[in-house]
């Protein structure tokens, strides 16, 4: 009896071992936003589990005690975090508003099946990129400059304007090492410095907006790596002429 007993619990250990290893080798999906902006990040679920409570938790998400910022039927903790589960589509999407730095870090998408405890999840990496902020005359030019790490040196680099990756895709990419130029925009990539400089001639008051400095391996287009963010504000030159007045 004895003997029986010890089986089930080497069994019952191998089955927890296995459900933590199967969760640590899961692909971690990871969203990079920047500072004082939003991010939808959306969780996958199966066809299942659409009348089953869902929630984001963040940290390590322990068994017995969960910090959830947001779970579906109820009220955030915070006011910025908000769900909304799409059953048809079996996604649900939390949304994070008025983003600080210290919102990055690890969080779970979940799924509450009421199962012995042992919910459904998907790891999540949350970045939050610092913004820097360049100024601009219309009319005259100025530089964007990215520094990357010398990992990315091989990659083709590329500037878009969006307000949020998931909305930064080709259609949005102002130029790239690929081309070098297009228009008023132009790319120069210093390999060796870790360093590409996007030039913009020309400007205008409708170049004002959120740039993202990125990087991706050749027929890896939907792997973007999201380098840094520029909110560029120009300005018309009548405008600069009043401010120095005064």
């Amino acid at each position: 009896m004895i003997q029986i007993c010890d089986d089930k619990l080497l069994i019952f250990n191998l089955l927890l071992l296995m459900s933590v290893l199967a969760c640590e080798t899961s692909e971690i999906l990871t969203f990079t936003a920047h500072e004082r902006g939003k991010v939808e990040i959306q969780c996958p679920y199966e066809s299942g589990y659409k009348e089953y409570k869902k929630y984001l938790c963040r940290g390590e998400c322990l068994r017995v005690f969960k910090d959830k910022v947001v779970e579906s039927e109820s009220a955030a903790k915070d006011e910025r975090f908000s769900l909304n589960d799409n059953k048809s589509a079996q996604i649900f999407t939390v949304t994070i508003t008025d983003l600080r730095t210290e919102d990055r870090g690890k969080y779970w998408c979940g799924v509450k099946t009421g199962v012995g405890n042992l919910d459904d999840f998907t790891q999540i990496h949350l970045e939050i990129k610092h913004v820097s902020r360049v100024s601009g005359v219309t009319g005259e030019h100025l530089n964007i400059i990215c520094h990357y790490e010398s990992e990315l040196k091989n990659d083709v680099k590329f500037i878009c304007k969006e307000s949020s990756t998931s909305l930064c895709e080709k259609s949005a990419i102002k130029v790239s090492s690929e081309n070098n130029s297009n228009g008023r925009f132009s790319l120069r990539d210093d390999a060796s410095a870790g360093v590409f400089t996007v030039n913009i001639t020309d400007l205008t008051e409708e170049d004002s907006g959120i740039y993202w400095c990125g990087a991706v391996q050749r027929g890896q287009e939907s792997k973007n790596k999201w380098i840094s963010v520029t909110d560029l504000n120009i300005s018309a030159e009548v405008v600069k002429m009043l401010n120095t007045h005064h």
